[in-house]
């Protein structure tokens, strides 16, 4: 039985000391975020499972910027929710915010 997967696309902000975490470090903050905001995340099946990310490019190792991520939960979520629980468990210098907000 395949389970429903609802997506939502952010854009994250990083600044400050965040910039110098990789891509790959960045989306290990992201899933740890995601577990510690209680969400219902949805994960990838398989061997090793882990939280469903997408990132639409990848910004540069020391560069500040924006990035735009997609999340999928298992059940629909309001983006204000996402938003809210997400920065309240992110490091300083890494904020999510709507798309194009």
């Amino acid at each position: 039985m395949q389970s429903s997967k609802f997506p939502i696309s952010l854009d994250l902000e990083k600044s400050g000391e965040m910039i110098y975490f990789s891509q790959l470090d960045l989306s290990l903050i992201l899933q740890r975020a995601l577990r510690r905001a209680d969400l219902p995340n949805y994960f990838t099946k398989g061997f090793r499972p882990h939280i469903k990310i997408s990132f639409q490019g990848a910004l540069k190792l020391g560069k500040q910027g924006k990035i735009t991520a997609t999340f999928y939960f298992k059940e629909k979520l309001s983006l204000e929710k996402v938003i809210t629980e997400l920065n309240a468990q992110l490091p300083e210098g890494l904020k999510a915010r709507g798309v194009n907000g």
